[in-house]
């Protein structure tokens, strides 16, 4: 097979711990040619001094303020040489062979425009778990993700290769030019959902989101933003990013008949969160919506661009997504099961 040039990117902030541990199966991946970007979003942990001493040939990116993953991926972007791109999160442990498989898939069908792989769990303290993050990840019609497998034993059931409607950004490999053309990462969203938005994006242009589970990695899970955000916050800006992303991504139709059905249940759930007690996960919500309603202006202008471009329809990206909302039926399983362990404490 033919190895065209990849380029690495990833994504850093403050994370030197996790660098020590895991960068180790980067800089040793199985793959002859390749080409290693960090962007370092004004680390103030010495991660900038660790890289440059341990992987001098790594090309490090000293940005000068935390521009998240999404601009974070469009700076390490533009610098980026070859064919591909391939995001990873600095959370991870490459197997060394996941390049050459999600590569190898990709050369096959032009039409795929990115390719994931499957992850499984390690722990704090690197312990390899049998436990499935995810292969792949699916979206409802509102926008609320689902990772396939997530939290059950890998017993093979899904090393199969199949569509899905979006990778996580932290194992995201792209055709470059398509990225370019797709419009990169949204600046503005900061991080979460930016992943889903860059898919759905590539969907509209005709191009195929695929998992290839025989590349795998190992996710640390939570070690990045679990460790930067409270719950309210990151709740505020994945409610935030999502409705833009239906703003900017969805036709007319996703606009009349899908964007009421996700404002009912954004409302049910800000209730939900004052019957609870949880004053600052209901906040979050009401901010999301004040916050995309300040930016509407940009918001549309964007789309504008987004929908010109478009050769889907929406009737067509429905049919890839789940009709059933996620987010209700996580709900119901709480009304049910409230009281177990599973879920006691769970809103904070």
């Amino acid at each position: 097979m033919n190895y065209p040039k990849v380029s690495v990117v990833l994504i850093n902030y403050n994370g030197k711990e996790l660098l020590e541990r895991f960068f180790i199966s980067i800089v040793n991946l199985n793959y002859p040619d390749y080409k290693l970007i960090i962007v370092d979003n004004a680390s103030t942990d010495a991660s900038i001094n660790f890289l440059k001493e341990k992987y001098p040939k790594a090309k490090v990116i000293s940005a000068d303020k935390n521009y998240g993953t999404a601009e974070g991926g469009n700076i390490g972007a533009r610098q980026a040489e070859g064919d591909y791109i391939f995001f990873i999160s600095n959370d991870m442990e490459l197997d060394k062979n996941i390049l050459n498989f999600m590569v190898e898939r990709m050369e096959k069908d032009k039409k795929i425009g990115i390719c994931t792989c499957k992850m499984r769990r390690i722990t704090e303290f690197g312990d390899k778990l049998n436990i499935i993050d995810s292969v792949g990840s699916d979206l409802d019609v509102f926008g609320f993700p689902a990772a396939r497998g997530i939290n059950e034993k890998d017993f093979g059931q899904l090393d199969y290769f199949t569509e899905v409607f979006f990778s996580f950004g932290g194992a995201l490999l792209i055709r470059k030019d398509l990225f370019f053309e797709a419009g990169g990462y949204d600046p503005e969203v900061f991080t979460l959902a930016d992943d889903i938005d860059l898919s759905w994006r590539v969907r509209l242009l005709g191009y195929k989101v695929v998992v290839e589970p025989k590349a795998f990695l190992y996710h640390r899970v939570s070690a990045t933003l679990g460790s930067k955000f409270k719950r309210s916050q990151k709740r505020f800006i994945s409610e935030r990013n999502t409705l833009r992303m239906l703003l900017k991504d969805y036709g007319l139709f996703g606009l009349l008949f899908i964007l009421p059905g996700y404002m009912c249940l954004l409302a049910a759930e800000v209730s939900f969160f004052l019957m609870l007690g949880k004053k600052d996960l209901s906040i979050s919500g009401l901010r999301a919506i004040w916050w995309n309603i300040k930016y509407l202006s940009d918001t549309w202008r964007r789309r504008a661009v987004i929908q010109a471009r478009r050769v889907m329809g929406d009737l067509a990206v429905l049919k890839c997504m789940r009709l059933k909302s996620h987010k209700l039926e996580i709900f119901m399983d709480y009304l049910k099961h409230y009281s177990s362990v599973e879920w006691r404490g769970y809103f904070g």
